[in-house]
Parts: structure tokens; C-alpha cells; sequence
């Protein structure tokens, strides 16, 4: 596992917010310190230094989440890819 970032704070939709200090692929696997399961990478963000990154929950989260360690999974290490051609699936 691959130390991702701090969770910073939670909205009100349910999205996680971590800080970063590298940005991960989109749709990347992010579990706890246990290794349990917490969403994927749904959006980067802010500053290229320390970006923010907004994770989608698998659950719904809980606020025992706030200022704890999250780690990329090492599953997919390459995440969800796009269609870099033209964005567009066909």
C-alpha cells in the first residue's frame, strides 16, 4: 500500500477530502491502515504540490474518518482510464 494522503474534512454529499502529495490516477482504490475498502478517486485538485482529492465513498462515511492515513490500494495501480483520443467512448 502506497501512504495517498490525510482525510481533510467531509461535505455534505458525502465526498471525502484528502490531502495529497501526489495525485493518483482517477478511479484509483483507496482503503484504510486495516486495508477495508473507502471509495475511488473521483477528482484532483488545487495546487500540484499538495493537490486535494475528492473520494468517492463505497459506504457511507463516518466522521471517524476525519485526520486519519488513507493508502492507495494495490490492486489497479493504473485506476479507471480515459479515452484520451477525444474523451468520448464510442
Amino acid at each position: 500500500m502506497k501512504r495517498l494522503g490525510v482525510v481533510e474534512n467531509l461535505s455534505y454529499d458525502g465526498t471525502v477530502l484528502i490531502r495529497s502529495d501526489f495525485a493518483p490516477p482517477y478511479g484509483a482504490a483507496v482503503v484504510d491502515r486495516k486495508g477495508t475498502a473507502l471509495g475511488t478517486v473521483m477528482k484532483v485538485f488545487g495546487p500540484v504540490k499538495q493537490p486535494f482529492i475528492a473520494l468517492r465513498p463505497a459506504g457511507k462515511p463516518a466522521m471517524g474518518l476525519l485526520g486519519t492515513e488513507v493508502y492507495l490500494s494495490q490492486g489497479n495501480s493504473y485506476g479507471k482510464q480515459e479515452n484520451r483520443r477525444n474523451r468520448r467512448d464510442h
